[in-house]
Protein backbone atom coordinates (compact mmCIF):
# COMPACT_ATOMS: atom_id res chain seq x y z
CA UNK A 1 0.00 0.00 0.00
CA UNK A 2 2.74 2.20 0.93
CA UNK A 3 4.48 1.89 -2.84
CA UNK A 4 1.44 2.61 -3.92
CA UNK A 5 0.75 5.63 -2.59
CA UNK A 6 4.23 6.71 -3.06
CA UNK A 7 4.08 5.74 -6.95
CA UNK A 8 1.01 8.20 -7.10
CA UNK A 9 2.88 10.76 -5.48
CA UNK A 10 5.42 10.45 -7.65
CA UNK A 11 3.38 10.81 -10.87
CA UNK A 12 1.26 13.42 -9.15
CA UNK A 13 4.66 15.86 -8.71
CA UNK A 14 6.34 14.57 -11.68
CA UNK A 15 2.86 15.81 -13.86
CA UNK A 16 3.11 19.54 -11.85
CA UNK A 17 6.59 19.88 -12.24
CA UNK A 18 6.39 19.40 -15.92
CA UNK A 19 3.47 21.55 -16.57
CA UNK A 20 4.71 24.23 -14.21
CA UNK A 21 7.88 24.16 -16.82
CA UNK A 22 5.51 25.17 -20.11
CA UNK A 23 5.79 28.85 -20.96
CA UNK A 24 2.28 30.42 -21.80
CA UNK A 25 1.19 33.82 -23.19
CA UNK A 26 2.14 36.39 -20.43
CA UNK A 27 4.95 34.45 -18.55
CA UNK A 28 8.25 35.68 -18.11
CA UNK A 29 10.43 33.49 -19.99
CA UNK A 30 13.38 31.83 -17.86
CA UNK A 31 16.67 32.83 -19.66
CA UNK A 32 18.81 30.05 -21.30
CA UNK A 33 22.70 29.70 -22.10
CA UNK A 34 22.96 27.94 -25.36
CA UNK A 35 26.01 27.63 -28.26
CA UNK A 36 26.28 28.29 -31.69
CA UNK A 37 27.80 26.19 -34.15
CA UNK A 38 31.27 27.78 -33.80
CA UNK A 39 30.88 27.75 -30.03
CA UNK A 40 30.20 30.98 -28.80
CA UNK A 41 27.72 31.20 -26.16
CA UNK A 42 24.20 33.29 -26.19
CA UNK A 43 21.22 34.05 -23.92
CA UNK A 44 18.72 36.46 -23.47
CA UNK A 45 21.27 39.39 -22.30
CA UNK A 46 23.39 38.63 -24.85
CA UNK A 47 24.20 42.35 -27.04
CA UNK A 48 22.13 40.85 -29.80
CA UNK A 49 19.18 40.60 -28.52
CA UNK A 50 19.31 42.67 -24.91
CA UNK A 51 16.57 45.30 -24.87
CA UNK A 52 15.00 44.47 -28.39
CA UNK A 53 11.65 42.23 -28.68
CA UNK A 54 13.09 39.14 -30.15
CA UNK A 55 11.52 36.27 -32.04
CA UNK A 56 13.01 33.05 -31.91
CA UNK A 57 12.23 29.72 -33.93
CA UNK A 58 13.02 26.46 -31.92
CA UNK A 59 12.64 23.35 -34.02
CA UNK A 60 14.02 20.00 -34.74
CA UNK A 61 16.08 18.95 -38.22
CA UNK A 62 13.36 17.65 -39.57
CA UNK A 63 10.66 20.45 -38.93
CA UNK A 64 13.33 23.29 -39.36
CA UNK A 65 11.39 24.09 -42.98
CA UNK A 66 8.07 24.02 -41.39
CA UNK A 67 7.54 27.88 -40.88
CA UNK A 68 9.63 29.33 -43.68
CA UNK A 69 6.90 31.19 -44.97
CA UNK A 70 7.04 33.09 -41.20
CA UNK A 71 10.86 33.76 -41.47
CA UNK A 72 10.49 34.50 -44.64
CA UNK A 73 7.69 37.22 -43.71
CA UNK A 74 9.99 38.59 -40.66
CA UNK A 75 12.67 38.94 -42.95
CA UNK A 76 11.01 40.82 -45.77
CA UNK A 77 9.56 43.17 -43.39
CA UNK A 78 9.85 46.72 -43.56
CA UNK A 79 8.31 48.02 -40.77
CA UNK A 80 10.71 45.59 -38.32
CA UNK A 81 13.09 48.12 -36.61
CA UNK A 82 16.15 45.63 -36.88
CA UNK A 83 18.75 48.56 -35.65
CA UNK A 84 17.17 48.79 -31.74
CA UNK A 85 13.74 47.22 -31.74
CA UNK A 86 13.81 43.74 -33.28
CA UNK A 87 15.66 40.51 -33.47
CA UNK A 88 15.46 37.26 -34.10
CA UNK A 89 17.20 33.79 -34.02
CA UNK A 90 16.61 30.21 -34.25
CA UNK A 91 17.44 27.22 -31.92
CA UNK A 92 17.94 23.97 -33.47
CA UNK A 93 16.81 21.01 -31.76
CA UNK A 94 19.75 18.20 -31.98
CA UNK A 95 18.59 15.79 -30.04
CA UNK A 96 15.19 14.97 -32.08
CA UNK A 97 17.31 13.81 -35.19
CA UNK A 98 19.04 10.40 -35.66
CA UNK A 99 21.43 12.47 -37.90
CA UNK A 100 24.70 12.89 -36.11
CA UNK A 101 25.15 16.00 -34.35
CA UNK A 102 28.70 17.13 -36.57
CA UNK A 103 26.68 17.10 -39.70
CA UNK A 104 23.85 18.99 -38.63
CA UNK A 105 26.54 21.92 -37.01
CA UNK A 106 28.42 21.71 -40.68
CA UNK A 107 25.00 22.89 -42.06
CA UNK A 108 24.02 25.50 -39.50
CA UNK A 109 27.77 27.02 -39.94
CA UNK A 110 27.25 26.76 -43.57
CA UNK A 111 24.01 28.71 -43.41
CA UNK A 112 25.03 31.31 -40.93
CA UNK A 113 28.33 31.96 -43.34
CA UNK A 114 25.69 32.44 -46.17
CA UNK A 115 22.89 34.36 -44.37
CA UNK A 116 24.32 36.10 -41.12
CA UNK A 117 21.51 34.25 -39.05
CA UNK A 118 22.15 33.27 -35.12
CA UNK A 119 21.29 29.76 -34.92
CA UNK A 120 21.78 28.39 -31.45
CA UNK A 121 22.38 24.80 -31.11
CA UNK A 122 20.01 22.72 -27.99
CA UNK A 123 21.72 19.43 -28.03
CA UNK A 124 20.11 17.92 -24.60
CA UNK A 125 16.33 19.33 -24.77
CA UNK A 126 17.36 22.33 -22.77
CA UNK A 127 14.38 24.89 -24.61
CA UNK A 128 12.13 21.56 -24.08
CA UNK A 129 12.44 21.25 -20.56
CA UNK A 130 12.45 25.15 -19.48
CA UNK A 131 9.66 26.59 -21.97
CA UNK A 132 7.60 23.38 -22.67
CA UNK A 133 8.01 23.66 -26.01
CA UNK A 134 6.89 20.91 -28.27
CA UNK A 135 9.92 18.23 -29.38
CA UNK A 136 9.59 17.18 -33.17
CA UNK A 137 7.64 20.55 -34.11
CA UNK A 138 8.67 23.91 -35.27
CA UNK A 139 7.66 26.51 -32.60
CA UNK A 140 7.54 30.41 -32.64
CA UNK A 141 8.25 32.40 -29.29
CA UNK A 142 8.29 36.47 -29.34
CA UNK A 143 8.98 37.75 -26.12
CA UNK A 144 9.28 41.66 -25.33
CA UNK A 145 11.74 43.47 -24.37
CA UNK A 146 11.01 42.92 -20.27
CA UNK A 147 11.23 38.76 -21.80
CA UNK A 148 7.54 38.57 -21.16
CA UNK A 149 6.17 35.87 -23.72
CA UNK A 150 3.58 37.66 -26.24
CA UNK A 151 3.28 35.21 -28.83
CA UNK A 152 3.76 31.22 -28.16
CA UNK A 153 2.94 28.95 -31.34
CA UNK A 154 3.54 25.16 -32.09
CA UNK A 155 3.30 23.55 -35.01
CA UNK A 156 3.08 24.85 -38.61
CA UNK A 157 1.54 28.32 -39.34
CA UNK A 158 -1.36 29.01 -41.00
CA UNK A 159 -1.39 32.25 -43.20
CA UNK A 160 -3.18 33.89 -40.62
CA UNK A 161 -1.24 33.19 -37.85
CA UNK A 162 2.10 34.60 -39.78
CA UNK A 163 -0.01 37.79 -39.59
CA UNK A 164 -0.51 37.57 -36.04
CA UNK A 165 3.07 37.10 -35.46
CA UNK A 166 4.24 40.37 -37.50
CA UNK A 167 1.81 42.08 -35.69
CA UNK A 168 2.63 41.24 -32.50
CA UNK A 169 6.14 42.15 -33.04
CA UNK A 170 5.40 45.74 -34.73
CA UNK A 171 3.37 45.83 -31.33
CA UNK A 172 5.87 45.38 -28.77
CA UNK A 173 9.03 46.29 -30.74
CA UNK A 174 7.74 50.24 -30.11
CA UNK A 175 6.98 49.72 -26.66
Amino acid sequence: MKKTILAVLLVLLWTVSATAAELKVGDKAADFSLKDSVGKTFSLQSPEFKGKVVSIFYAGVSEGDDNNAAQDALKNDKGLDRKTGYAGFGIANLKSSIVPNFVIKSAIKKKKDKTGAVILLDPDYTMINIWGLKNKASNVVVLDKDRICRYLYKGKMPQAEVAKLLSVIKEYQVK
